[in-house]
């Protein structure tokens, strides 16, 4: 109880934020350095999208639930020591790729590894911080989205101009090192938690699946979630490479502009659908959908006039702003997946919900803009079309809260209050 008291708790936060966004460095490097590997290997761009979609994200959707296993079984600051290190060693060996196969192989490693970490975080957040101090806490911890994304970005544009694309792969690796040893040496492996009913079996994955199938909010709140990553995903990845190529911005100008553009997204975004999202929906759960549907809905004509409208300062201008409607919807469907769950599986749903969209949203997102660029001969046409997808996203969100409002009145979800989101919540990407 003593370690929940006093700045140690805010101290091990710090680090385990700190870590978080390595695990972003390290699974967005490969976005900064897609076109310069282009070059190099002669790669097409449904091959880059693998590397930066499927080979990473399918690899940690995969690993997920046994990671999440481990994390209720085992020394969680040692399994984030462990998963840290590996994934930022294989993350610097990237400098010594020769082809795709090595690229590929660097990169499912790094995604198995990285989907230890965040539930080892959680978990620890969870038993260092009072319950009603999590918001707070988590708004923290999710800020490493942001950081991580813009930082590399950032300085990864200019690295990879200046020193050419494998100097960017050690540079990404050695933080991971030492927040490593940092986390360690310094921190303690905390008290869990008692649980109210220990004798309770865990609900099985079977068990999540049938609740999937009989519960029809839950259902298509998870396949709006799905559909939303997908297209997020997609749309982050090939929106540097856009500037590159059609807009004819250099890897440093780019760095800034993406930088910018994924911080904005999610905190701008994120802040203002935390504000706005309740204020729509008048504190009704069932009413959630009203300002995410709207903002995925938006994403269509904005990545359209990104791809048709010329000269650089438009492009800045539509990518900012597309970055800050994608930042906006996360938290929303976090929220309505737990409202729509039983609580005795909101972890065993979460985690379903969270691989579903790495594998599927975040996997197969970028793989496909890439194979339809090749086949249509214009990235401006592939991420239009997928932006596409929002479309079936916002009809989704709609329908679940649609399905949760009916299911409320009939008394069979009674923990719906309070679970509107108040900004910065917990994101899939």
């Amino acid at each position: 109880m003593q370690a929940r008291q006093g700045p140690y708790r805010w101290y091990v936060l710090f680090v385990l934020t700190a870590i978080f966004t390595t695990h972003y460095i390290d699974r967005a490097v490969i976005s900064v350095l897609i076109e310069p590997i282009k070059q190099e290997f002669g790669l097409s761009d449904s091959a880059l999208g693998l590397l930066s979609g499927l080979a990473h994200s399918g690899a940690l959707a995969l690993v997920a639930l046994p990671m999440g296993w481990l994390t209720d079984r085992t020394n969680r600051v040692r399994l984030i020591a462990v998963v840290v290190t590996v994934w930022s060693g294989l993350t610097a060996l990237g400098a010594l790729s020769t082809g795709f196969v090595s690229l590929l192989l660097m990169r499912i490693g790094v995604g198995a590894a990285e989907a230890g970490g965040p539930p080892a975080s959680v978990s620890i957040i969870g038993d260092l911080f009072e319950r009603k101090e999590l918001p707070t806490a988590m708004g923290i911890f999710y800020l490493a989205m942001g950081l991580g994304t813009g930082l590399i970005f950032l300085v990864g544009g200019f690295v990879a101009q200046y020193y050419g694309w494998r100097a960017v792969f050690l540079i990404a690796g050695i933080p991971g090192f030492v927040f490593g040893v940092l986390v360690l040496t310094t921190i303690k492996e905390p008290r869990r938690r008692a649980v109210a009913n220990v004798g309770a079996a865990k609900p099985s994955f079977g068990a999540v699946v049938r609740e999937m199938s009989r519960n029809r909010a839950l259902l298509f709140i998870v396949i709006a979630g799905t559909c939303a990553s997908l297209a997020h995903a997609s749309l982050i990845t090939w929106m540097g490479p856009f500037l590159i190529r059609v807009r004819e911005f250099s890897l440093g100008e780019t760095g800034i502009v993406m930088a910018l553009a994924t911080i904005a997204g999610n905190t701008v975004g994120s802040l203002v659908a935390g504000f706005a999202t309740p204020a729509l929906a008048r504190d009704n759960i069932s009413q959630t959908y009203r300002f995410p549907a709207l903002l995925l809905c938006l994403s269509l004509p904005v990545c359209w006039l990104l791809a048709s409208v010329p000269g650089q300062p438009a492009a800045i201008g539509f990518v900012i702003l597309l970055s800050v409607i994608l930042g906006g919807w996360a938290g929303q469907v976090t929220a309505v997946v737990l409202a729509s769950s039983p609580t005795s599986m909101h972890g065993t749903v979460s985690s379903t919900y969270w691989m579903l969209a790495n594998l599927v949203g975040v996997g197969i997102g970028p793989v496909a803009i890439g194979l339809i660029s090749d086949v249509a001969g214009s990235l401006g046409v592939a991420m239009t079309i997928g932006a596409s997808i929002n479309a079936v996203a916002a009809l989704f969100f709609f329908l679940a809260c649609r399905y949760l409002k009916a299911e409320n009145e009939l008394g069979d979800v009674s923990h719906v209050e309070g679970l509107i989101p108040s900004g910065n919540e917990p994101s899939n990407h």
